[in-house]
């Protein structure tokens, strides 16, 4: 079998080495040569940009737009608890009426005679929800439930929050790393372009070889841009994130956080207790089986009053009363003014009334309807639970594969470190080019660059994991 000839490649070699070095001793005082002279203009110096931390970002937080909305809820939860506990305590009132009445008569000796008479009763109510079913009552139970579920809202938006103000602050890192890359791989396309023509010029290059270095560049360029205007997009949205302008800031990694995966079956118990989902299923089965309590209660006990009074004439009367059925107690003191103000007193003065439903085919079916309606909320607090696990396992997935995507980062960052060692061992002997090791250099910040992206993805992955389970406890 032939061979072939081993001379072309022991001349091109040496050839490359020369022009590849010459070229980058030479490029810069050659361009400098060749470029046409210009006058300077005046330099006007931008303002320095400042670095701004992921902690900086977290401190902003409580005027982002969705935590302060949320939070507004909460306010407005607790006014209505602080306003049904208030109603627990005794309602007075005042009451009060006045009358006016004229009468014509003839007198004994025919003459025309005009009475008036003026009178009415002014007095004082008071009313108690005594029972634990009276309508005050409910109402705290409802407006408890109320804040809980706001309080819970809170905290989701809070986190929702944080985690969008990590996630853009991450992005806006990722892309000042892949400023800083496409830079290198700008310069180092153009400094093989210009081998490349160097060679096409020696007879050691076909034009083509020019048009594929060219076209490289090209690529570069358009990848740098790309990263450009990615960060510009990262630190709007950060921007939007927390309600602020930023200005002219820069960005740096964060300090490494510890990427363990917690207790999976910690996490689904919080879930199922802590989410806001679960929380208003919850609340919405306490409400359906309050309804249904009370309708019980409506067709069970009669519709009863007691009642007793005290009193009458000039000195007043005093009366009190309980409704069985509505829970309440009231009492209410009214005093005659006028010509109403005149009779005799002491008198005790006592009641009971009441009524029973023996028979309503319209109660039965709204009894019925409620009990319907609280099987139909045990169900759905029992689907909310159910999706609220799938999210946490879901997650807890997810987060599995980011951590194992960060490790695999690792070992190819360690064969980038590797294949650059072997670069500049090869430059010394002779067999490599310098741009083969700024290549080799390039190719090692890729790689860190994308375990920085892995661990950060892996970071994210875990907060969103934190979040589905309800957060911390």
């Amino acid at each position: 079998m032939k061979l072939p000839s081993a001379h072309p490649s022991r001349r091109g070699l040496p050839l490359a080495l020369a022009l590849s070095a010459a070229l980058v001793m030479a490029s810069g005082p050659a361009l400098a040569q060749t470029a046409p002279v210009t006058p300077a203009a005046p330099q006007v110096s931008a303002p320095q940009a400042s670095m701004y931390t992921l902690e900086q970002a977290y401190a902003q937080l409580a005027g982002a737009p969705s935590v302060t909305r949320a939070a507004l809820s909460v306010q407005v939860a607790q006014q209505n608890l602080d306003a049904a506990r208030s109603a627990l305590g005794l309602t007075v009132s005042v009451n009060g009426n006045a009358s006016y009445a004229s009468a014509a008569g003839t007198a004994s000796d025919g003459a025309a005679t005009q009475t008036a008479s003026l009178g009415g009763n002014a007095g004082v109510s008071v009313s108690l929800g005594l029972l634990p079913w009276s309508n005050s009552q409910s109402s705290l139970r409802a407006s408890e439930r109320s804040l809980a579920l706001a309080g819970a809202t809170l905290h989701e938006a809070q986190r929702s929050a944080r985690l969008n103000v990590t996630q853009a602050y991450f992005d806006a890192v990722l892309a000042a790393q892949d400023v800083q890359i496409g830079a290198q791989t700008t310069a180092l396309r153009a400094r093989q372009l210009q081998v490349a023509q160097a060679q096409e010029a020696a007879g050691n290059a076909a034009p083509e070889a020019v048009l594929s270095a060219q076209a490289a560049l090209q690529a570069a360029q358009s990848a740098a841009a790309q990263a450009q205007g990615n960060l510009d997009t990262a630190q709007r949205t950060l921007e939007s994130a927390l309600g602020v302008s930023l200005g002219r800031v820069t960005f740096g990694a964060p300090a490494p956080a510890d990427l363990t995966l917690p207790d999976l079956s910690a996490l689904v118990a919080r879930a199922r207790s802590g989410r806001a989902d679960v929380i208003s299923a919850q609340n919405t089965l306490a409400a359906a089986q309050d309804t249904l309590d009370s309708a019980t209660r409506d067709s069970a006990l009669p519709d009863l009053t007691a009642s007793v009074g005290y009193g009458g004439g000039g000195a007043g009367t005093l009366s009190a009363s309980l409704n069985l059925k509505q829970g309440t107690l009231s009492s209410a003191y009214s005093v005659p003014v006028g010509s109403s103000a005149s009779g005799s007193g002491g008198r005790l003065t006592a009641s009971l009334s009441g009524s029973y439903v023996v028979y309503s085919p319209a109660q039965r079916a709204s009894l019925s309807a409620d009990q319907a309606g609280v099987t139909q909320a045990a169900l759905s607090l029992t689907v909310a639970q159910q999706n609220v696990e799938l999210d946490v396992r879901s997650r807890f997935m997810a987060a599995q594969q980011a951590l194992s995507a960060a490790q695999t980062r690792q070992t190819q960052l360690q064969v980038a470190q590797q294949q650059l060692l072997t670069a500049q061992a090869r430059v010394q002997a002779g067999t490599a080019t310098p741009d083969d090791v700024q290549s080799a250099e390039l190719t090692l910040a890729q790689a860190q660059r994308d375990l920085l992206s892995a661990r950060l993805n892996a970071q994210i992955t875990l907060i969103q994991l934190d979040n589905a389970a309800g957060g911390p406890q």
